[in-house]
């Protein structure tokens, strides 16, 4: 870059900050989903009276992250050929991490009336593991993106170790 001139997507890719922006951000949801599930199996199995309420805020604070993974995500998303085996490989990423997002979202609403209760309700569990499951398996397809097919890593544009054909 001419002069440390960055356009919005660089800045929104990381690119200033010398790694890419997508990855950095997925650890707090990530964390905070799998934590709100212990919390409430915990609530089940354990005397934690304020477990279902710490989970609750723990899905309500990943809830927080959408829209910069969502940012982040679509703008990394955008620069990959159609058709091409990342884009394909990002499509699966991105449709397990929103299935994943709207589970605990409907889980955060039908929570909310009752989040003070001492014991986790079941349905709230199942969509919870349903929700950890997606989103463990669209962490796979991430990982695949960034560790076998070098999507925004190191300082080589994607286009170059992604789409190359292999040779014969």
């Amino acid at each position: 870059m001419a002069g440390n001139r960055y356009t919005l997507k660089d800045i929104v890719q990381g690119k200033p900050m010398g790694h890419p922006s997508h990855p950095m951000f997925v650890h707090f949801p990530i964390a905070f989903y799998v934590g709100a599930l212990g919390f409430d199996v915990l609530s089940r199995v354990g005397s934690f009276e304020s477990a279902p309420l710490a989970a609750t805020w723990l899905i309500a604070g990943a809830a927080l992250f959408l829209p910069v993974l969502l940012l982040t995500g679509l703008v990394d998303w955008s620069g990959m050929r159609p058709g091409g085996r990342a884009r394909k490989m990002a499509n699966k990423h991105m449709l397990l991490q929103l299935s994943a997002a709207a589970l605990f979202i409907v889980t955060l609403i039908l929570r909310w009336p009752d989040r003070e209760i001492a014991e986790a309700k079941t349905m709230w569990i199942a969509l919870e593991a349903v929700g950890v499951v997606a989103m463990g398996i669209g962490n796979y397809f991430g990982g695949l993106l960034i560790y076998k097919m070098s999507m925004r890593v190191g300082e080589t544009p994607p286009s170059k170790t992604i789409e190359e054909p292999v040779a014969s």
